[in-house]
């Protein structure tokens, strides 16, 4: 089983998704000072954009719902880490995936916040809406099932040959 999730990792991060038309609402990102939620959801909405999520408000009753939680913290290693997570809800309010990821800046602070630039934002924010994207296309939600740019779906997948 570990075998198997680390092709799934391994999937995700080297490929870029997409999940055209798949109705997803932004909520709220928690946990960061304002100015920081404001560079976020800038940057949440442009990553989106680029893998064709389609965004919408809440009360037009999206398939999907996001809701994120953002930290900052010193590590054991003298750096700040930002860690960014995404609880991806289906249209019945249950929680339908939890996506997370984590990059580093160099050096720590009193305020871990203060450490936390533009780089930091868009990567975060372009590891996970990829993430999301990946499962909304693995959960049949935009019909497509493959990495941006592949035009026929996989004849091979986890080992295993498709058969007509």
């Amino acid at each position: 089983m570990a075998l198997l999730g680390g092709c799934q990792t391994s999937d995700i991060s080297s490929a870029r998704y997409e999940a055209p038309g798949v109705p997803v609402a932004l909520g709220d990102v928690e946990g960061a000072p304002e100015a920081i939620k404001a560079r976020v959801s800038a940057e949440i909405a442009t990553q989106a954009s680029a893998r064709r999520i389609e965004i919408v408000e809440a009360a037009s009753q999206p398939r999907y719902r996001l809701k994120g939680y953002l930290t900052a913290y010193p590590t054991e290693t003298g750096d700040t880490a930002l860690s960014f997570v995404w609880d991806v809800f289906d249209s019945s309010n249950q929680r339908a995936r939890r996506v997370t990821t984590t990059t580093v800046a160099s050096g720590q602070g009193e305020d871990p916040w203060s450490k936390i630039g533009e780089t930091q934002i868009a990567k975060t924010a372009s590891q996970s809406m990829n993430q999301v994207a990946a499962f909304l296309s693995a959960s049949g939600a935009s019909g497509e099932a493959a990495p941006a740019g592949d035009s026929a779906p996989p004849s091979r997948a986890l080992g295993f040959t498709a058969t007509p």
